[in-house]
């Protein structure tokens, strides 16, 4: 019997020797899959000297690297990743996420030099000297018009009779010269507040002219435009307005920055027993720019990049299933006011905010004893939005948006909202854009300063 026990142990033994072979090897395996060589090579794909077979490694796959920063006098440097017929450029001394063998291969770019000429060929703008590679597209520039002359494009000699139009994206075919096209042309000269010359405008196009947006870049609000020089606030037009003359002189009226004050004290709700603000990211900055001062009986209810379609959610965090969750809390005898402040981000929906808004007034009104009040779209800078990247917004469209609000929910026989106008007020003595007061001017968001006159603003109309 020992000696069929002891068949049996070493039977064990050599079972037991076997599975740790069989799994350790299969983690070895599994490891040395996980491992990814990285090649550099040159152009050809050849690695053909000891400085690429330096630089190649083997690491883990999802691991991070640095590319070999390399340059060359006169070139831009990429490495080239190809796969099949396409190509993906990287610059050198970048990071890169491997997930599995890759190979570099080091591109060497020739840079020429695209310069602005004057009319005559003379001189050069050498501010607007742009540096490129053959292939690359670059823009062609606008100046600011100082005489009756208007740029209009640039040709590629001083006698030929085709151009390019100004802002059109050119590529590059070697070094280039490209000369100035101008015309005559009747227009009005737009001035900064100083009276300093911003450009001349054009009147004898077949387009109607309107006042343009101005990105003042520092930070300052130009609200619009007056004939009187040096004005701060009350603008006689504002962008998008008809210019009303064929000649003349018209200057920027700037808020600056430094006049931005929040209200020395700011006002609490009275008449009503409870506040909702109902809103997109201008509402979250309200509410932001509040903090620990907000009354308890002012309850806020937004999300940022949000429009209609989020607010009607029945789900989630839907701004009317919010909405709904806190009004239920409340006594039905408790004055309640809501405020709405939508639009901003889907004002081509107009029709379907008349239809919607007027139901939800009506609901809120007669089962929930609230007072609605719509707050007006709030001013936009479009030339901001614009530089920011943030896509086309302009002041016509909230002027639209703002005329149907008003004239179909707020006014008339079938009124069911009471219209909080802040936009005329903030487009008459002043706004600044400055998301978080972080020196982010992107024409869409509200420094907390100015948020403040907004908030204060609603409670005094909601207080009469």
């Amino acid at each position: 019997m020992r000696h069929v026990a002891g068949k049996w142990k070493w039977a064990g033994c050599l079972m037991l020797l076997t599975l740790l072979f069989v799994f350790g090897g299969s983690r070895e395996v599994s490891a040395d899959a996980a491992k990814c060589k990285v090649t550099f090579a040159n152009a050809k794909g050849v690695v053909s000297t000891s400085t690429y077979r330096n630089w190649c490694k083997t690491v883990e796959a999802g691991d991070w690297i640095k590319l070999p920063k390399f340059s060359q006098d006169g070139y831009q440097c990429y490495w080239v990743l190809k796969n099949g017929n396409t190509a993906r450029r990287y610059y050198t001394g970048a990071n890169y996420r491997v997930t599995k063998d890759t190979k570099f291969c080091l591109y060497r770019y020739k840079e020429y030099t695209v310069r602005f000429m004057t009319a005559n060929g003379k001189k050069e703008y050498t501010a607007r000297r742009q540096t490129a590679i053959q292939g690359q597209n670059i823009l062609l520039p606008e100046f600011s018009n100082t005489t009756t002359n208007q740029l209009v494009g640039w040709k590629t000699s001083m006698n030929a009779s085709a151009y390019y139009k100004v802002g059109t994206r050119v590529k590059v075919t070697g070094n280039m010269k490209f000369y100035p096209v101008y015309k005559k042309v009747t227009g009005v000269y737009l001035r900064y507040s100083n009276g300093t010359l911003w450009k001349l405008y054009a009147t004898n196009t077949d387009e109607t002219p309107v006042f343009p947006s101005v990105n003042l870049t520092n930070g300052d609000m130009c609200l619009g435009w007056s004939r009187t020089r040096g004005k701060t606030t009350q603008p006689e037009y504002y962008a998008g307005d008809k210019i009303p003359t064929k000649s003349g002189n018209y200057y920027m009226v700037v808020f600056p920055k430094s006049k931005d004050n929040a209200p020395s004290y700011l006002n609490t709700p009275t008449k009503y027993d409870r506040v909702y603000f109902v809103g997109d990211s201008r509402t979250a900055g309200m509410q932001e720019a509040l903090g620990s001062q907000a009354p308890d009986n002012v309850k806020f209810i937004c999300k940022g990049s949000q429009g209609l379609a989020w607010f009607r959610q029945t789900t989630g965090d839907g701004g009317y299933r919010q909405l709904l969750l806190d009004l239920k809390k409340q006594p039905k005898n408790m004055k309640k006011a809501v405020v709405i402040n939508l639009g901003v981000n889907d004002m081509q929906n107009i029709s379907v905010y008349l239809t919607y808004m007027r139901s939800l007034a009506n609901n809120l009104s007669r089962n929930y004893n609230c007072t609605m009040y719509y707050l007006s779209v709030n001013p936009i800078n479009s030339a901001m939005i614009l530089n920011a990247g943030g896509g086309i917004r302009t002041e016509a469209q909230v002027a639209s948006f703002n005329r149907n609000i008003y004239r179909y929910l707020c006014t008339g026989l079938n009124k069911c909202y009471t219209y909080i106008n802040t936009c005329s007020s903030l487009q008459k003595y002043g706004w600044i854009s400055d998301r978080h007061n972080a020196g982010i001017h992107d024409g869409l968001h509200y420094s907390n300063e100015t948020y403040l006159r907004i908030y204060d603003y609603c409670i005094r109309t909601l207080n009469r």
